[in-house]
Parts: structure tokens; C-alpha cells; sequence
């Protein structure tokens, strides 16, 4: 956590304060004191007279995170940031009382930074974990580059994971119907449902899949395939590191155009088809 010493003041005398840093409780940055556990990247740049914002500051509050070089910082007109550090001068002055960008004032930063779905991507997260209401995602969105505002205009607090919230975005762009957090019978909730039959399912970075996880897949997906469905799974390195061959296959998949076949259709196709092999 980040005090200032007057906050601090109001719950300790000068003396405990300076015990706590003394002992390591407490560090100091700049005119901030800071807790153990406060990002490293937050500290340095409260050292130097700078604010954090953007994928740092996101990481900050528990937003699902794109990955991203670089620590993102304010600094006023004309302080030097040091190399490899982005620099968000977007401000004649810091406008929060917070050293570190609220999600609102991030995401604001980041439609002039990220790639237009990362920015979607810290939105559904945003939406998703409470810290910002539909109300403020379209504030946002109208003060946003026009090919930023595209991407916002399909934010969602449904999304659970930031790949998840990728694919979503980039179908959803190429007005390619899909739902996100879709209930099936039979199959129970799934990420994304696209078109009528085809379900896609997207690791985060975090999934870690067990024997038993792997199991319930497989067996979701038997069950899927037996109501008509089609199932599709998608890892974090496919929907990041192997983006452009996961758009082309995911083109090609929409092309034969499978997915607008209601399921109940496809299986009596199916059953037609077997009766006549016979």
C-alpha cells in the first residue's frame, strides 16, 4: 500500500513512523511511504517523481493484464523518463490524488497506447471485478481514439479471463455474433458461444490443467459434440504469441460457416448422412 506521511499521522506519531521504516515495515519513495509488498515498478517510479499508469498501474489494481513491455509513468511536460519506460504525458499536471491511476484514468491512458482490443481487454476486466460501471466505460469510449471507441462499444463485464475478452473482441468486430458466458443444456456455462453451434473455450495464463480438469474437458466436449455442437480450445500463447495464425484459423473456421447451423439441424444432417453410408 502507498501513504502519504500525513495519512499516516492521523494513526501514528512521527516517532512509530520512523520505527517503521527503521525496521522495514515501511520504505520510503519519494515523498510516498510504501508497504513490502507495493510493486516494485510503482516504487521506482514514485522514487523519480513519476506516476504509474496503464499496464502497470492495471496490474496494481488486479486487472487481468495483457502482456506489454516496458513500466508505464506520467511525468510532467519535460521530465525525462528513464529508457525502457513509457511515458504518458497526456496531462499539464497529475489529475488524481492517488499516485497510481485509477482504472478509469489507466484505461483512459491506455486507448492512447495499447493496441485497441489490450484496451478492451483492461475495460472487460475493469467491468468484471466492480471497479468501473457500464456509465464509465462509455465516458471513456467517447473521449477515445475512433478505433479504440469501436472496440469499447462491445466492452462486457462477462468476460472472466483477458483471452476470453480477445477473441470476443475480435469476432465481435468482424460482426460475427457471439456470446459470451453462454449456458447450454447438457454442457453447462461456456466462454463463448459463436453463431449457433460453435463453442470456444480459452485458457488464461493461469489455467493450469490437472488430470482431472483434463477429464472434465474431454467429457464436456463428448457431451457437446453428442448435442450438435462443435467445441474449440484455445490456449493463452494462441490467443498472444500466435495471434496471426490463430485469426487465420479462426477465419477459415467462420468461412464454411458451420457455426450459423443450429445444433438440432446439424444433428439430424448427421443423421441423415449416417443413414445413407449404410
Amino acid at each position: 500500500m502507498i501513504h502519504t506521511y500525513g495519512q499516516l499521522q492521523e494513526q501514528y506519531t512521527r516517532r512509530e513512523i520512523d520505527r517503521f521504516v527503521s525496521e522495514g515495515t515501511l520504505g520510503r519513495a519519494g515523498p510516498y511511504l510504501v508497504t513490502p509488498d507495493t510493486d516494485d515498478a510503482i516504487v521506482a517510479a514514485l522514487r523519480k517523481g513519476l506516476r504509474s499508469t496503464c499496464l502497470t498501474a492495471a496490474r496494481h489494481h488486479g486487472l487481468w493484464t495483457p502482456p506489454g513491455p516496458g513500466r508505464h509513468v506520467y511525468g510532467r511536460r519535460g521530465k525525462r523518463v528513464p529508457p525502457g519506460w513509457i511515458g504518458h504525458g497526456y496531462h499539464h499536471a497529475w489529475p488524481e490524488a492517488d499516485p497510481v491511476a485509477s482504472p478509469a484514468l489507466l484505461i483512459e491512458h491506455a486507448a492512447r497506447c495499447l493496441d485497441p482490443i489490450d484496451v478492451g481487454i483492461l475495460a472487460d476486466s475493469a467491468l468484471h471485478l466492480e471497479l468501473l460501471h457500464e456509465a464509465d466505460v462509455e465516458a471513456i469510449r467517447r473521449a477515445s481514439p475512433r478505433r479504440v471507441q469501436r472496440v469499447l462499444a462491445h466492452a462486457s463485464k462477462l468476460a472472466e479471463s483477458g483471452t476470453e475478452s480477445k477473441v470476443r473482441l475480435h469476432l465481435a468486430l468482424r460482426r460475427v455474433p457471439v456470446r459470451a458466458q453462454a449456458m447450454i443444456d447438457g454442457v453447462g456455462q461456456v466462454d463463448l458461444l459463436v453463431g449457433e453451434r460453435w463453442i470456444l473455450e480459452c485458457d488464461s495464463k493461469e489455467y493450469h490443467r490437472g488430470e482431472e480438469a483434463y477429464g472434465k474437458d474431454r467429457r464436456r466436449d463428448f457431451n457437446s459434440d453428442a448435442l450438435g455442437y462443435r467445441s474449440s480450445r484455445l490456449t493463452y500463447e494462441m490467443c498472444f504469441a500466435e495471434w496471426d495464425e490463430t485469426t487465420e484459423w479462426l477465419t477459415r473456421m467462420l468461412a464454411t460457416g458451420e457455426h450459423l447451423v443450429p445444433p438440432e439441424q446439424w444433428r439430424r444432417t448427421r443423421r441423415v448422412r449416417r443413414e445413407h453410408r449404410r
